[in-house]
């Protein structure tokens, strides 16, 4: 059984591999802006390039789950995933992180010393609950900005992946 990127990325946290040994990244409720450094560099790995893949990239690639959600209300990102020509993207909302770019720099910790790239399309809310099997995608994220069609597109990736869930999807709220 493969660990999940959210036990992964505790991992890195209690190694100090993250990059984010200064503590955790803050960012202001209202404005999504970085508060403290943690959250500043979070935000400029966003905009790194990468080198070429690594041994394991190729995997790595193929092996990455379209949609990881977990049950409750969280913040989600769709994210683009590249490698060389090919394109994947994938949906995260994991459990206990409280910002949109947390979950960005999870896959993003994991992927681009592979040389994969990521870039945050969009981002929002999720509500998943197990019980009644429904999801809803709504919102968006204050730190990336709105990004027309992304919680559409979020919901048709879910839909395609956990297909006995019963998913809707709204721009309104936050």
């Amino acid at each position: 059984m493969r660990p999940s990127l959210a036990a992964l990325w505790c991992l890195l946290l209690a190694s100090g591999s993250s990059g984010q040994q200064m503590g955790r990244a803050r960012f202001d409720d209202v404005t999504g802006a970085p508060l403290n450094k943690a959250a500043k560099d979070i935000l400029a790995r966003h905009d790194e390039g990468v080198s070429g893949p690594a041994v394991g990239a190729e995997d790595a690639f193929d092996g990455l789950k379209a949609v990881d959600v977990a049950e409750g209300t969280w913040k989600f990102v769709l994210l683009e995933c590249e490698l060389g020509s090919r394109r994947k993207q994938i949906v995260r909302a994991l459990e206990g992180l409280k910002f949109h770019a947390e979950n960005f720099d999870v896959v993003h910790s994991l992927l681009h010393p592979l040389g994969i790239h990521v870039r945050v399309i969009g981002g929002g809310r999720i509500a998943r609950t197990e019980v009644n099997k429904t999801i809803s995608v709504y919102g968006y994220s204050k730190t990336f900005g709105r990004s027309p069609g992304c919680n559409e597109r979020t919901a048709g990736i879910i839909r395609e992946v956990l297909p006995g869930y019963e998913v809707t999807w709204s721009d309104a709220g936050y």
